[in-house]
């Protein structure tokens, strides 16, 4: 059968047929004329014509493009494919007669040899083992040849019948028979993938035949105890108490404690248990909580890791451990803040602190709807000398304090050289009521006899509009003290006044009389009304009139925000004379497993606490056989990103990280995580006939099922069977016009006609 494809077919469609004729018409018209005006015998007019006109032919013949087609019937073979698990669950000895999976497994293929050999003709045989992915097997005469051990660490059905599926695409297959214990272990435990093979194979209407291996264990039966877990990025700050929490599953020890313990490599090589609790399951199987704490001694970085102790009977103990690392830092600030309700400020401000890796924020509130039980008792403990640094006392009213507590406050405050601010609001400085108290005598206010006699609020009052100066107010600092104050030097290069005038202004603040005589005003309003005053009574300590600092960071001052609270904490604890450029280095994450990819983050801070967006950067990795790389850095802002994706080799790793600016180095860092690998295969290692039994279900209506291992010669045998000859068509496509000899004859015969007309001396 011939067909034709005019040129532009394409795009003209019909009409291209009618171009094709026009352009054959032009060249016959064209060879028409030549030949009535070639003056030349009889003879040679001929032999130029017949010439001309095979060429033309030839022409219009690729301009149709014609193709011979040769139409075929083909008979498709039947493949039956055979998926075996190779991975270390199948090793597991719960069999009859004390035989492992893999060992029954072997047997099944041994005895169907026989039914192989009766099918080989009519079907095609393909065998795969599988853990993570599939591989495929050889055939030898007729049987399958399996692996000599089952050694795979994982097991992903999913993938691995992904895998199959791409190998055996454009194949008939009539069934797909997978043998193996069922369990799914994987990092991410996802089964969604093998459901979706299954409902393809469904599709192509080939059934999913299941053999199962391994018993279903009772929880009795299935003696484990796994650490599930532990976070994975500890810090804490030098002789502060750190607590180390997580889940541990008890699986067939009810009633026996199990004694859970934490680990710190104090010296390296020299891990020390330095603490220790105990779990108890009252069920066969349980999920409990454990918890464990410690003070470290010494400043660095530790590895430290959270053991379940090994227990009699268990399968496999590589699962009673989680290791990471501890970063114990030097010069953290202890900061209590007490707030009365819910404010933005407290949320902001926290968020601000939070970004500095030497202060530490605690919140407690002291919730107005709870002040039928004021004053509020347990606060005594936080007050005592050296339980913090500094304490911010935000819209709180002092009720909310017995007169003992803020007198021991006080006393910290003033006799113990700790930190103290209070914010505005409408129950703190003289609505609060704390003129009447003793914390009163450190605070830098003057004395205001006329608030004293009328200032306190009352809750679910009018509030006296002369207690507090209405918005908006512009933060300005004073020229004697607040241009000059560490505090107020918020700007990327120290103090900017232009900057401070470029802050958005406050809704409002509460009214100062002025500071008394020991304490000096570092920030007014535009009218000169004091909002900061500052005092050193012993410690020191600031009363802030507002509360709504958090605009700031709302308008896209956020570093200014930030380089503000750091630098209020700082003046405090008294650490504004020893701040330096510091390099921070962050990840999330310090336990990986194999294969997973490292990020990080990585921030250079000026002395005054600022990111430097424009240092220059260094980063390297220390693998585990002491061996390093360079890395890349991507900027993103202030701050450098980076990432490194070979993790295969299980250990420790070292990024190290170092900022400079102008040839003067900002700071160095360095950050240790670890690649551990978990026995994901013996952990938990129970079979799961259901999740074999569900993939096979989603083919049960052209035949899948789940089938012991006795059944599978007869259930091969009946496949064969019953498979119908399927034949196809072959469609095989020739064409002629495209091919080089003939365009090389068209070439031919302009080339012999230009070379006749040449010799015979013609046009």
């Amino acid at each position: 059968m011939w067909s034709f494809s005019p040129i532009l077919d394409r795009h003209l469609g019909s009409a291209s047929t009618y171009l094709v004729l026009l352009l054959s018409l032009g060249l016959v018209a064209t060879w028409f004329v030549g030949l009535k005006i070639t003056s030349t015998s009889l003879r040679r007019r001929v032999v130029l014509s017949l010439l001309r006109i095979v060429t033309i032919a030839l022409v219009i013949l690729a301009l149709l493009r014609p193709t011979r087609v040769f139409v075929d019937s083909k008979m498709l073979p039947s493949t039956v494919v055979f998926l075996a698990d190779k991975s270390r669950s199948m090793t597991i000895e719960d069999s009859l007669g004390g035989k492992t999976r893999w060992e029954v497994l072997q047997r099944m293929f041994a005895d169907l040899e026989p039914a192989l050999a009766e099918i080989a003709e009519d079907v095609e045989i393909r065998a795969y083992a599988y853990d993570v992915d599939a591989v495929s097997l050889p055939l030898d005469q007729g049987r399958i040849v399996l692996p000599e051990q089952a050694d795979g660490d994982q097991t992903d059905h999913g993938e691995s019948l992904r895998s199959m599926l791409r190998e055996e695409d454009g194949k008939r297959l009539i069934g797909v028979f997978i043998a193996g214990d069922g369990a799914q272990q994987t990092l991410e435990g996802n089964t969604a993938a093998a459901q979706a093979a299954a409902r393809s194979l469904a599709r192509q209407n080939c059934p999913l035949i299941a053999v199962s291996f391994g018993q279903l264990r009772s929880r009795r039966q299935a003696r484990d105890v796994i650490l599930e877990t532990m976070p994975d990025n500890l810090s804490v700050f030098v002789k502060n108490e750190l607590s180390v929490s997580g889940t541990v599953r008890v699986s067939g020890y009810v009633g026996q404690e199990i004694p859970v313990q934490l680990i710190v490599e104090e010296k390296p090589g020299k891990p020390t248990v330095v603490a220790t609790t105990s779990v108890r399951a009252e069920e066969e199987e349980e999920q409990l909580r454990y918890e464990l704490t410690y003070v470290p001694e010494e400043v660095g970085e530790f590895q430290v890791a959270v053991r379940a102790v090994p227990q009699s009977g268990e399968l496999t103990v590589s699962n009673n451990e989680l290791p990471t690392f501890l970063t114990v830092r030097e010069g953290g600030i202890r900061v209590l803040y007490l707030q009365g309700e819910y404010r933005r400020e407290q949320t902001f401000l926290r968020r601000a602190l939070a970004k500095s890796p030497d202060i530490e924020v605690e919140l407690r509130t002291l919730h107005t709807r709870n002040r039928d039980r004021w004053p509020v008792r347990g606060l005594t403990e936080l007050f005592q000398p050296d339980a913090f640094d500094v304490y911010i006392i935000g819209d709180v009213d002092s009720d909310a304090f017995s007169r003992q507590d803020l007198r021991l406050l006080r006393d910290t405050v003033r006799d113990h050289q700790a930190g103290l601010i209070m914010l505005g609001g409408w129950h703190t400085f003289w609505p609060g009521g704390y003129q009447n108290t003793p914390l009163f005598g450190v605070l830098p206010l003057a004395v205001d006899r006329d608030l004293d006699d009328r200032g306190r609020q009352r809750f679910e009052t009018f509030i006296p509009p002369d207690l507090h100066l209405e918005g908006p107010l512009r933060m300005l600092p004073t020229k004697r003290w607040g241009e000059q104050s560490f505090i107020m030097q918020i700007g990327e290069g120290g103090y900017d006044p232009n900057l401070w005038r470029q802050l958005p202004p406050l809704p409002g603040a509460n009214f100062f009389r002025g500071a008394k005589s020991t304490g000096f005003v570092l920030a007014e309003t535009e009218r000169g009304e004091p909002l900061l005053i500052a005092g050193e009574p012993g410690g020191r300590v600031l009363a802030f009139a507002v509360d709504a600092t958090w605009r700031w960071a709302m308008r896209g001052f956020v570093d200014e925000h930030r380089r503000f609270w750091r630098q209020v904490v700082l003046w405090l604890a008294r650490h504004d004379e020893i701040v330096k450029g510091s390099t921070q280095l962050r990840l999330e994450r310090r336990r990986f497993p194999p294969g997973a990819p490292v990020a990080f983050k990585a921030v250079a801070y000026s002395a005054t606490g600022g990111a430097v967006a424009d240092a220059e950067w260094k980063a390297s990795i220390r693998l585990p056989d002491g061996t390093k790389q360079p890395l890349r850095l991507a900027r993103r802002g202030s701050e450098m990103t980076g990432q490194f994706l070979q993790t295969e080799k299980v250990g420790e790793y070292v990024i190290e990280v170092s900022a400079s600016r102008g040839g003067q180095v900002i700071g160095e860092a360095e950050s240790q995580f670890l690649v551990y690998e978990k026995d994901f295969e013996l952990s938990g290692a129970t079979a799961d006939p259901a999740f074999l039994a569900s993939l096979a279900q989603k083919t049960e209506e052209v035949g899948g099922r789940v089938i012991v291992p006795e059944e599978l010669p007869r259930v091969l045998r009946e496949l064969a069977e019953g498979a119908e000859e399927f034949e196809t068509e072959v469609t095989e496509r020739i064409t002629y016009w495209d091919r080089p000899w003939f365009f090389g004859m068209i070439v031919a015969l302009l080339s012999l006609e230009w070379f006749l007309r040449k010799y015979w001396r013609l046009a």
